[in-house]
């Protein structure tokens, strides 16, 4: 028979050592008030969702320029209001840009140089943002900029193991990850999760998945969210119309 001891494992007492369910509800009770919650503050989104919380790692799709970096901005400012400053990684659009396109210029953080193609410095500036500003909500415009896919041998599995290790980070340190994502050249009408470039992980691994789309035939401005899913409250394909005012979307 196969010896399966290993000595000194009974009186191990590591951060990751085996406990029980009660031990567990007890450290779980101490870190409650640690965990982050906030509100998108679009009345239709929180019924469905409730709100955001530490550990959620969101997707948000959409054909180009059809509002995705909008949306997240309008998020931005809705926190802010409710004194949560985020990080955000504007891969897509130089500062300069990405700030004057903002009526008002929130409080937020930014590295103060891009570098892509790098995930581990990317965690390692949502590490020093927290450690310097205790920002715990991030954005990252968007996730191509995070993968190299001219050097993939398989861009979908690859870029699944991306996703898992933001998660990971999300889960860990209770933050709150929103990932902006390119969708295939499918027509509008046809949008789901199963639009979304490169990799199907993307979804499997997000908590909620978001996709937007410009409808015009609604208004100049007007846009259309669908909640593919929400995994905490189980909510599924609705839609929450919004338009453009003042700069951010309302519904």
């Amino acid at each position: 028979m196969t010896e399966t001891r290993k000595p000194g494992l009974a009186n191990y007492q590591g951060p990751d050592r085996i406990i029980s369910s009660h031990e567990m509800k007890i450290l779980l009770s101490k870190a409650q008030e640690a965990i982050i919650r906030v509100k998108s503050s679009i009345s239709s989104l929180d019924r469905w969702i409730e709100d955001f919380q530490g550990g959620d790692l969101i997707s948000i799709s959409g054909p180009t320029k059809h509002g995705k970096t909008l949306f997240a901005q309008t998020l931005t400012r809705n926190f802010a209001r409710q004194h949560h400053f985020p990080l955000w990684f504007t891969f897509e659009v130089q500062a300069r840009l990405f700030l004057a396109q903002f009526p008002e210029t929130p409080l937020i953080y930014m590295p103060a140089k891009l570098k892509a193609h790098a995930l581990p410095w990317v965690e390692e500036r949502i590490l020093e943002s927290f450690e310097k500003f205790h920002t715990r909500i991030v954005f990252l415009d968007h996730l191509h900029y995070l993968v190299d896919l001219a050097r993939m041998r398989n861009p979908s599995l690859e870029i699944g193991q991306v996703i898992r290790s933001l998660k990971m980070l999300a889960v860990d340190k209770g933050f709150v990850i929103f990932l902006l994502c390119h969708t295939t050249k499918s027509r509008p009408d046809d949008l789901s999760h199963e639009s979304i470039r490169d990799s199907s992980f993307v979804a499997q691994e997000s908590d909620s998945v978001f996709m937007i789309k410009r409808t015009p035939e609604e208004g100049e401005t007007a846009t259309r969210l669908r909640i593919e899913f929400h995994r905490r409250t189980g909510a599924m394909e609705k839609t929450v119309d919004l338009i453009k005012v003042n700069g951010f979307l309302e519904e």
